[in-house]
């Protein structure tokens, strides 16, 4: 294109009409479609994504255009690609506007219209400079906040974000829920750690390009940068969302990254298991508490380890075939004379406690699967139990017997 300039984004400014902008797609937005103003019954659509350049330098972008062609840019751009950009307009940054985008360094923003600018994919020589951008966290990779910070949060009224250095733990199947407004999404949720507690928290993702990613990402081996994740609570249960802020930056290229997987693989195989992790963050041992105990201190919001001696009063192997798709926990229930307790029982306990794997338990009989129930149910337990409230995770689980009894109180 004639009088056409290739333009870094630390040297934009709004006099600039005919630029020419390179890039990596370091974050993506899913389309949205609003009514137009100037044809009734006509929508268009918009969608954005955040680009970069060099080590320091991002910027957002939005595609404005029919919603057939928005949707269509959406699906053929990806995270990872490296485009050039032809002709955008060069438009100021206001706070209305960056409330829910990605912070970025440029005092600007790009506007792409349908039929004005032009994007494609670039394969220049200098493709490879750009390809490295997208394991750099859009901020810096010693302010994030730690998991044990972000289990301590109370409710609160507004928003809160957390920026988080963590490793995948693992990569939950895709499902579908419906919205308030009754439309559907899809949604996956990545369950994360870190090197700062024991508790693990559910990252949500909602953003197609990034669901379809998650598939590579490998449990104790991904490290997520991730930039404004959103502090939310469901059903009292504290999660964390990846909205239209944050910025997910996959394998992050810093030290404290590469510390932390290390950190991670090497937690695995400790002595005594989960259930001495615990015991070792909290400083204190995994005393002995009755069902009135845990739940008084559930309370307190802080995580911490317990022994519980009770009675197991429900649990149903049958969930393990009845529920799609890989199951990683069963719901259980504990009772003692203070009261009940309800808790998560680990696939990976279950298999060890009841000596049966999931694909033995899945190919027996439901009759089969009954009497290895009642081997346990109604039966003197011990358990370990780790609480992240109001989340309570069974650590390891043992049936009394005649040479080994577990007193009740």
């Amino acid at each position: 294109m004639a009088g056409v300039q290739k333009v870094c984004l630390n040297n934009l400014n709004i006099n600039i009409k005919n630029a020419l902008i390179i890039g990596i797609i370091i974050a993506k937005n899913s389309p949205r479609t609003i009514g137009s103003k100037k044809k009734n019954g006509e929508t268009r659509g918009v969608m954005s994504f955040t680009l970069r350049d060099s080590d320091i330098d991002t910027i957002n972008v939005d595609v404005w255009g029919s919603e057939y062609f928005v949707i269509t840019f959406y699906e053929r751009y990806l995270v990872g690609d490296v485009v050039e950009i032809s002709s955008p307009k060069i438009c100021v940054k206001n706070g209305n506007n960056e409330t829910y985008r990605p912070q970025v360094s440029s005092p600007f923003y790009l506007s792409l219209n349908e039929g004005q600018s032009e994007v494609s994919i670039f394969d220049g020589d200098t493709i490879g400079m750009y390809l490295p951008l997208l394991h750099i966290p859009t901020k810096p990779s010693a302010g994030y906040c730690g998991l044990s910070e972000v289990v301590k949060f109370q409710e609160q009224n507004g928003d809160v974000y957390v920026d988080l250095l963590v490793v995948v733990k693992s990569v939950k199947p895709v499902k579908t829920i419906k919205t308030k407004t009754g439309a559907e999404m899809s949604v996956r949720s990545i369950e994360i750690i870190d090197n700062t507690t024991p508790a693990s928290l559910i990252l949500d993702i909602f953003d197609i390009d990034t669901i379809q990613r998650a598939e590579a990402w490998r449990a104790s081996e991904s490290v997520l940068f991730v930039a404004d994740a959103r502090v939310c609570r469901r059903a009292r249960a504290l999660r964390l969302q990846a909205g239209a802020r944050s910025v997910l930056t996959h394998q992050p290229h810093a030290p404290e990254a590469e510390a932390l997987r290390l950190h991670v693989r090497s937690q695995s195989p400790t002595r005594g298991g989960e259930a001495a992790t615990w015991a070792a963050w909290s400083g204190e041992r995994a005393c002995t508490a009755s069902v009135s105990q845990i739940q008084d201190r559930l309370k307190s919001g802080v995580p911490f380890c317990a022994a519980l001696h009770a009675i197991l009063t429900h649990v149903d192997l049958d969930e393990i075939v009845n529920t799609e798709g890989n199951l990683d926990e069963l719901r259980v229930r504990f009772a003692d004379h203070t009261g009940e307790l309800n808790a998560r029982l680990p696939v990976k306990v279950l298999e060890g406690a009841f000596g049966y794997s999931v694909e033995q338990l899945k190919a027996m009989s439901t009759e089969e699967r009954a009497a290895i129930r009642w081997m346990f149910l109604l039966e003197q337990c011990s358990a370990k139990v780790a609480v992240t409230p109001p989340r309570l995770v069974i650590l390891t689980l043992r049936k009394a017997s005649p040479a080994d009894p577990i007193p009740l109180y």
